[in-house]
């Protein structure tokens, strides 16, 4: 991050070295448990993550990586809320290891930016916690398919963060096939201020090859990155807002 400086083993009496190392009890079956290598970690993933820094106070990360399945990170791409500022479109490279069941991500851009979390093999429905965020941050990891997308489509999210207090919305947006919004509604509290949208105005940009996208939503400027043909991830680039917007196709 920008200047965050940003098997169970069991032992069966008389089993051979070979069969300890297997699940096995009672009815002489065997199954082995295998220990996770780095092909856990392979093909193009989101992740997100918010937390605190004692140098940037609050923030929010939303990035997109391809993993070879080999231990490297070979392209990356990132954007950071932080509260020294915003850092948008950030390109970086990376490396992860496994131990003890956890995969350890590095992601750097050879310079100041080198974040680092902690994650597991996604689960059936494509995701995994993030933890240790550069020390404490956390959020999410999802697999990643951005062939297929289109800006174009009925949209429902949810929106958290921070502005004056705590932030916490939900709305709808109808996206044309030239990303702009022909309608929408968006109800939201901010503090002690409550504000709804009858009608909704933005934009969604085309998704790079890297599901990266250019969004903005009543003049906010935002990241957006595909997680699958019907569900992006949105993040704030203004500063003085910490949004983190969740958003699926209906």
């Amino acid at each position: 991050m920008s200047d965050l400086g940003f098997g169970r083993i069991l032992k069966c009496a008389g089993a051979s070295a070979l069969a300890a190392a297997l699940v096995a009890c009672g009815n002489g079956s065997t199954s082995a448990t295998l220990p996770l290598s780095t092909s856990a970690l392979s093909g193009s993933y989101v992740f997100t993550a918010t937390g605190t820094d004692a140098t940037d106070g609050d923030y929010s990360v939303v990035g997109s990586f391809v993993a070879d399945g080999k231990g490297n990170i070979t392209s990356a791409v990132a954007d950071y809320n932080l509260g020294s500022g915003v850092d948008d479109n950030v390109p970086l490279t990376g490396t992860y290891t496994i131990s003890a069941g956890s995969i350890s991500v590095t992601l750097t851009d050879g310079g100041s930016v080198k974040d680092t979390f902690t994650t597991a093999p996604v689960n059936a429905s494509g995701s995994a916690g993030v933890s240790n965020f550069d020390g404490t941050g956390s959020g999410q990891l999802y697999t990643q398919t951005a062939s297929g997308f289109s800006p174009a489509g009925t949209y429902s999210f949810s929106l958290s963060g921070e502005g004056d207090g705590t932030i916490s919305g939900s709305g709808q947006f109808v996206a044309a096939a030239s990303g702009a919004f022909t309608s929408g509604t968006l109800t939201l509290s901010d503090a002690q201020t409550s504000q709804t949208y009858s009608t909704v105005t933005g934009l969604l940009g085309p998704a790079a090859s890297s599901g990266r996208g250019f969004a903005n939503i009543e003049g906010n400027n935002l990241a957006y990155y595909v997680i699958g043909p019907k569900q992006i991830q949105l993040m704030g680039l203004d500063a003085r807002y910490l949004l983190t917007i969740p958003a699926q196709k209906m």
